[in-house]
């Protein structure tokens, strides 16, 4: 069972930023001060859950006219089962349900881009580079077409 929950608690965060570690800084190499940034206490986090274990997270932040979607991670033993599928959903529930002006955007790393293709995202501009990874802005037209 998958069950994913806006983060609340200090002990949820900081399993968030254990994922994010295992994920981005050790298996990405990302520099843990690119990781962890200035607007970790002004995002929204999610924390998603597989048969009780902490398995995934993300969150939100709110720039200008967009609500932007960050720090997608899912363990490594956890992927191939829909946990960050059922993420994104909840995700783009409260996106839509707290900030329904704004315009849900994120940065995505151009491996994944599949994966939000299925989510409804679409390409938006030219391919860049964020903490020396292939990065691709996406923007969320599910039922805007």
């Amino acid at each position: 069972m998958i069950i994913v929950k806006r983060v609340k608690t200090e002990e949820d965060y900081q399993t968030c930023l254990m994922i994010r570690r295992k994920v981005f800084v050790e298996g990405q190499k990302v520099p843990e001060r690119e990781e962890i940034d200035a607007f970790e206490k002004t995002s929204i986090h999610f924390l998603a859950f597989y048969e009780n274990e902490p398995a995934a997270t993300g969150r939100l932040r709110v720039e200008k006219t967009f609500v932007k979607f960050e720090r997608i991670a899912t363990l490594e033993m956890f992927r191939g089962r829909g946990i960050a599928s059922k993420l994104m959903q909840e995700m783009q529930r409260v996106a839509q349900k707290d900030y329904p002006i704004y315009q849900m955007m994120m940065h995505a790393q151009t491996e994944a881009i599949p994966f939000y293709l299925k989510l409804g995202w679409r390409p938006n501009g030219e391919r860049f580079y964020e903490a020396g990874i292939e990065h691709q802005k996406m923007i969320f037209s599910k039922g805007k077409d």
